[in-house]
């Protein structure tokens, strides 16, 4: 059975395509090739589902060898046997839902991270499951933003390779940030804030108070 769709294609509209394909065919078949077709078809359609309802509607899956795929088990197949299928789901780059999709493996701050902070801080305190998440959003967004404006940097001076100055620099002007240890070797001078004349004058006042 030829399938109208090829390549990487959106499982929604796969989904699509193969109710198209089934409703042109009918639900009384004419000839054995349409009833084998309408079989292959009725076995694929909620195999799409299942990823799917895994995956998110913008998923993408390799259709080269969709017709030669075998009937699996309803239930879920885990993520290691999809990838040695002819139905590869490929994760897509950003969350349909909004959520974090990427492992936990993968994420710079993870929830132990997060947890080992808390505790570092206070051992008998404990996060909410949705301050824990929020706080992780927070973290992710903090360094998308940051890796950002640092690469903005180096295009600026016309490389193509991200150093920890160009990272410096932003965390330095954008969040008056800076972390010892990294790029340059230089000790940064301690800046002496500035006393205005009402603070001196009040400094006055009050030693002039405490003398009496």
């Amino acid at each position: 059975m030829a399938s109208p769709l090829t390549g990487l294609t959106a499982v929604t509209d796969v989904i699509k395509g193969l109710d198209t394909q089934i409703a042109l065919i009918g639900l009384d078949p004419y000839n054995p090739k349409e009833k084998q077709d309408l079989d292959k078809l009725y076995d694929l359609k909620p195999k799409t589902q299942q990823i799917m309802n895994q995956f998110g509607p913008s998923t993408l899956i390799n259709l080269s060898n969709f017709s030669s795929i075998k009937p699996e088990p309803a239930s879920t197949p885990p993520q290691s046997s999809m990838a040695n299928s002819t139905t590869v789901a490929k994760m897509p780059g950003t969350p349909s839902g909004g959520g974090r999709l990427s492992p936990e493996s993968n994420q710079v701050l993870t929830k132990k991270k997060l947890q080992d902070l808390v505790r570092e801080v206070d051992p008998n305190e404990q996060l909410d499951e949705d301050v824990e998440e929020m706080l992780l959003q927070i973290a992710d967004d903090f360094i998308e933003s940051v890796v950002t404006a640092a690469c903005q940097l180096a295009r600026h001076r016309k490389s193509n390779t991200l150093e920890v100055k160009d990272v410096q620099l932003h965390l330095e002007r954008q969040w008056n940030m800076w972390i010892p240890g990294f790029g340059s070797e230089e000790i940064r001078p301690y800046k002496k804030a500035c006393t205005t004349e009402a603070h001196k004058q009040r400094m006055a006042l009050i030693r002039k108070t405490t003398k009496k």
